[in-house]
């Protein structure tokens, strides 16, 4: 079978793996040299934890676990490896020590002893696991290490939540003169879109916290390229103006309407969006760049889904007595709808600090704002002024009461509590 991209896939995934093992201990961050069409740049990544073993005996539980969870989204969602998840692979050690391979459902690794610990590491296992899942190009498999293989490669990162590492390998395949890069507003919403189907199925609270902090990080950082790049009026950039779209709640009526605008307007606050509220509280209108926009929607989608199944759980559970139920579902949302705002909150405040601008400022630390921030503060003006004048053309006006004050501090405190059981930052989402 051809095999001709093997020594550029093969220089790519070196590439991979000298910027994880350049990752500071410190900042659990990497800086990569990106190239963008003409443009160089820095790109700093914030790639997850790669296990690492000491023996081939140690991989296995590992890949049963990857083959686990792609079993269970393949249940959820339909399977990308058109079944090929379902069957079982095993991991033995050979006697050479230059080479990792797969074949007929064995991961064959070199042992440590032997010098072959550049192949035990979590990468290294997962490309040979890419193999196994492989369908290639439309079901036919056509080379090795072609673009069938590559594709599968970047989809199994993603899947199990890798999506650093899967932005990292994607750049390193396009330094190399392979596969050409995602449209940067299609690519980034597929991303977001992925990290919240995760979320939605996640098995514990540290891994949805992990998967929603990373959307809203992927979203800031995405906005501040757009923000830069219409800044230096560059030609091509999609969202060069604002606009708006309706989203629908609920139903005339719902007591629920007032706490989904709340969450709604939490997600609004954080992604550069205002926001205006229909009369009968069933729906919002949101205004500024679309991508902004789409982000914000789907992360309201996802979130409304949980909060309502986590206030449902809490009811339930009778935990809320002896106040009444309807009044413990409103402090609960709003609990849980505060603490979500903070996390989306420090999510975007970490990216911002990462291109040197102060979320509470909207300046960079220096008396002079630099160009990003700039950018940012252009941005906000953009939206402002377009805000008033489509409020002006279509006679909005009026200020929201907002949903009445609730005073149950313990059915509050339970919904912070099942917004905020992890903590932020990185989590291992596969581990060893």
């Amino acid at each position: 079978m051809d095999d001709q991209d093997r020594t550029t896939t093969y220089a790519a995934e070196d590439m991979v793996t000298s910027w994880l093992d350049a990752v500071s201990p410190e900042t659990g961050q990497v800086q990569v040299t990106s190239q963008r069409d003409d443009h160089r740049g820095q790109t700093t990544y914030s790639p997850e934890v790669e296990p690492r073993f000491t023996r081939p005996s140690e991989v296995a539980p590992f890949v049963e676990k990857v083959l686990e969870r792609l079993q269970a989204q393949a249940r959820q969602y339909g399977s990308p490896y058109r079944g090929r998840e379902q069957r079982p692979v095993r991991v033995i050690a050979h006697a050479g020590w230059k080479k990792a391979s797969y074949s007929d459902g064995f991961i064959r690794l070199p042992a440590r002893e032997r010098g072959g610990s550049w192949a035990l590491r979590g990468f290294v296992v997962l490309h040979e696991l890419a193999h196994h899942l492989n369908t290639g190009i439309d079901g036919a498999i056509i080379d090795v290490h072609g673009e069938g293989f590559r594709a599968t490669f970047v989809q199994l990162l993603e899947d199990i939540g890798w999506i650093q590492i899967a932005e990292m390998l994607r750049e390193a395949y396009a330094q190399v003169g392979l596969d050409r890069r995602q449209g940067a507003d299609d690519g980034m919403l597929e991303k977001v879109g992925k990290l919240l189907r995760h979320a939605e199925g996640a098995s514990t609270e540290a891994e949805r916290d992990a998967f929603f902090s990373k959307a809203q990080e992927l979203a800031t950082a995405h906005s501040i390229e757009l923000a830069v790049a219409r800044a230096a009026h560059e030609q091509g950039t999609a969202d060069r103006t604002p606009t708006f779209e309706s989203v629908r709640l609920g139903h005339r009526g719902q007591q629920s309407n007032v706490r989904f605008i709340g969450l709604i307007l939490a997600i609004a606050r954080t992604n550069d969006l205002r926001c205006s509220i229909r009369r009968d509280n069933t729906g919002v209108t949101l205004y500024g760049f679309a991508s902004d926009i789409e982000v914000a929607r789907m992360l309201y989608v996802s979130l409304v889904v949980q909060m309502v199944a986590d206030a449902d759980a809490y009811i339930r559970s009778g935990a809320h007595r002896p106040v009444h139920g309807r009044t413990a579902r409103a402090a609960f949302y709003t609990g849980w709808t505060d603490r979500i705002e903070w996390r989306l909150h420090e999510a975007r405040r970490a990216v911002l600090a990462l291109s040197g601008v102060s979320a509470e400022a909207g300046t960079t630390g220096a008396e002079r704002p630099g160009t990003t921030a700039l950018a940012l503060m252009a941005k906000e003006v953009e939206v402002d002024d377009y805000y008033a004048a489509t409020a002006r053309e279509h006679g909005v006006s009026g200020t929201w009461r907002g949903a009445s004050d609730v005073h149950d501090a313990r059915s509050a405190s339970r919904g912070q509590a099942a917004a905020d059981r992890a903590r932020l930052g990185d989590q291992k989402v596969i581990s060893a």
